[in-house]
């Protein structure tokens, strides 16, 4: 046994650095790649259930089945969800579908297609994203030499370069292999995620159900999706059972919904929770009717109250069931435990061992500076992950230092805004969410020669405004009150943009002296739609149009992600606005200055001269295949060497 370390060693790496001081929250991106301790033990009940039901499923008997954890916030569930991705991970036992951001809840079957197409984008551990490992399984079902998936990876561009119907070939053979395949436009977009970088992308945004260039569209030999937004979502299900059928064809497919709880509504006035749970019914109905081979097992991860809601809130509404869909397996929900005073103390142990080794120390006992003792008796307190997580961030020092609110929130802030990709530019809701935010700080103080007095999210008449006009600002310029309806509109199709830029001009109806439109500089007004009227309408209103730029409201989308999960991250909403102010993230804020100063910038029109479109009506074109007439003699394998 190792001669444990120095009081003064111990003591000089405590005090300056803590294992725990860590944002105790973890993301969606952490189910995928995160780094951090699980104590396996804990609801391995859990785990093993959802592994028993894979193996059930495998033989296609059940072909669906579902289950469901009961958990409170806190309590471990996304430990739990990771450990069962790496298993899966690990054994290639089963494709993994996670989903925790469900976007327009209008439109959750068009989410789910894009849910499927980015979960199936990440990667296996070994650079290998899951699309490329089921059309690895579907190439080397139709080749004689088979070959494994990082092999044909490296190697498809290549084949590709040598014969460019490669593709072709691949798709028809593999169309005779499956003749059940409604779509051979699916197919041929699988197999594109083998290539580089120049078309796998645009292939997994195709399978998403997102538009291409025309060109891009050519170059793969794929139709374009319709912009009809209802045609989008009335297609969306069947596509993704589609993805699903061929998937289940290799091995089996784990959709874990997570995330239910929150206060979002559609349309109808459903909850996220009710809209999901109506989105496993229909996945589960509809997979039992359908072709798949290895079988589907939905998890759903759900708060108790929110359980009780869908359970026995729904009855009588016209969408009974769902708790039959979310848990067909089981009477009940598997329930997720609480931490027990042993578990309590594995779980420090774990955090530990891995900080003591990293700086070649070797502590008194495995959980100092902690007691054992104390750790057994939090542990009958029954704590969540997360609030013993936090106990042991506040405690790990020898002389305790108080945590600082602002040192918190910055450190959650700059998390927040290293986060990648831009597609918060698709949801208009969430950017003026973040606006607003922004905004609420501003009271009282003057931007671009305008005293913020007021900002207001509750625009009446609400039946009248359709939450098209998200939010007002009350100001004072030169002595005049002016009051500035704002909307985001990022959506693309033509019917929608124009509805609420109509809003926009409706000054009397919403007592507005200004209307302002913020939109990104690539999203066109086509000069065919109706919107382009309302454009010059409010052009000659004296309403403003702001030209979106990402990084100007990257900044904002960071701070209102941190007010979002502010629980997790143990900060206050005082704290945030405070830091919001003191930061001055709003107040420096280019995009608010804009909205703020005199109209100067137009959106474009599409200049186009492309004949107009009905906007009701799909352009999707069906691209013709290649006939290979002697498909049978065809050496596929010879481009694959």
């Amino acid at each position: 046994m190792s001669t444990p370390s120095s009081f003064d060693e111990l003591y000089k790496v405590i005090n300056k650095n803590n294992p725990f001081d860590v944002p105790p929250i973890v993301t969606g991106q952490d189910i995928w790649n995160g780094s951090f301790p699980d104590l396996t033990t804990l609801n391995a009940h859990a785990s093993d259930a959802v592994f028993e039901v894979i193996e059930q499923v495998r033989s296609g008997k059940p072909k669906v089945t579902s289950l469901a954890f009961r958990a409170e916030i806190g309590v471990g569930k996304s430990h739990l969800i990771r450990r069962i991705r790496q298993r899966l991970q690990a054994d290639k036992s089963a494709f993994f579908v996670y989903a925790n951001k469900y976007g327009d809840l209008n439109l959750i079957h068009y989410q789910f297609r894009q849910i499927l197409a980015d979960s199936l984008k990440q990667s296996n551990g070994q650079g290998i994203t899951q699309w490329q490992e089921l059309a690895a399984a579907m190439v080397n079902q139709v080749v004689s030499s088979k070959k494994p998936a990082l092999e044909l990876v490296e190697k498809f561009p290549l084949a590709l370069a040598k014969n460019h119907d490669l593709i072709d070939k691949l798709t028809n053979a593999i169309l005779k292999a499956k003749p059940k395949v409604g779509d051979p436009d699916i197919v041929r977009a699988i197999l594109w995620t083998l290539g580089d970088s120049a078309h796998a992308p645009f292939a997994i945004r195709w399978l998403a159900g997102k538009e291409l260039s025309d060109a891009k569209a050519k170059e793969l030999g794929l139709p374009n999706p319709t912009r009809e937004i209802k045609l989008l979502e009335a297609d969306a299900l069947s596509a993704a059972l589609q993805i699903i059928s061929i998937a289940s064809d290799y091995n089996p497919i784990l959709i874990c919904f997570d995330e239910l709880e929150g206060t979002e509504v559609n349309e109808a006035g459903y909850f996220k929770s009710q809209v999901v749970g109506g989105l496993v019914k229909d996945l589960f109905d509809a997979i039992q009717q359908s072709d798949v081979t290895k079988g589907v097992v939905i998890l759903s991860v759900i708060p108790p109250t929110i359980w009780e809601q869908l359970v026995n809130v729904l009855k009588g509404s016209g969408v009974e069931g769902i708790g039959d869909r979310l848990s067909s397996k089981y009477p009940e929900p598997l329930d997720l435990k609480y931490a027990d005073g042993e578990a309590v103390v594995s779980i420090v142990d774990l955090w530990l061992q891995e900080f003591y080794q990293s700086h070649n120390l070797v502590p008194p006992n495995p959980v100092f500076p902690f007691e054992e003792e104390k750790l057994r008796s939090l542990g009958s307190e029954k704590p969540t992950i997360r609030a013993l997580l936090k106990w042991c961030r506040d405690n790990f020092r020898v002389s305790p230092q108080p945590v600082n609110q602002k040192d918190l929130i910055q450190k959650a802030y700059e998390r927040e805004l290293s986060q990648d990709g831009e597609d918060f530019l698709d949801d208009s809701e969430l950017i003026a969410r973040a606006i607003y935010l922004g905004l609420t700080t501003l009271r009282g103080q003057t931007i671009e020669n305008v005293l913020i007095q007021d900002v207001t999210n509750q625009i009446k008449p609400v039946k009248e405004n359709n939450r098209s006009i998200q939010f007002k600002i009350i100001a004072t310029e030169n002595g005049k009150e002016e009051v500035i309806g704002v909307a985001v509109i990022q959506h693309t199709h033509g019917l929608t943009v124009g509805s609420r830029m109509n809003k926009l001009t409706m000054y009397d109806t919403f007592k507005l002296t200004r209307g302002c439109m913020i939109r990104s500089q690539d999203r066109k007004i086509k000069k065919y739609w109706e919107a382009h009227n309302w454009r010059i309408k409010l052009d000659q209103m004296g309403g403003e149009f702001i030209h979106l730029e990402a990084e100007q409201v990257k900044p904002l989308i960071a701070i209102l992600a941190v007010y979002d999960k502010r629980e997790g991250y143990g900060v206050s909403e005082d704290a945030i606005s405070t830091f919001i102010a003191d930061s001055q993230i709003a107040f420096n804020n280019l995009l608010i200055k804009e909205i703020l100063s005199n109209p100067s910038n137009i959106i474009s029109d599409d200049d186009s001269e492309a004949e107009p479109v009905i906007e009701n009506e799909s352009n999707e074109v069906k691209p013709t295949f290649i006939d290979i007439t002697d498909e049978v003699n065809i050496d596929i394998d010879s481009f694959l060497e």
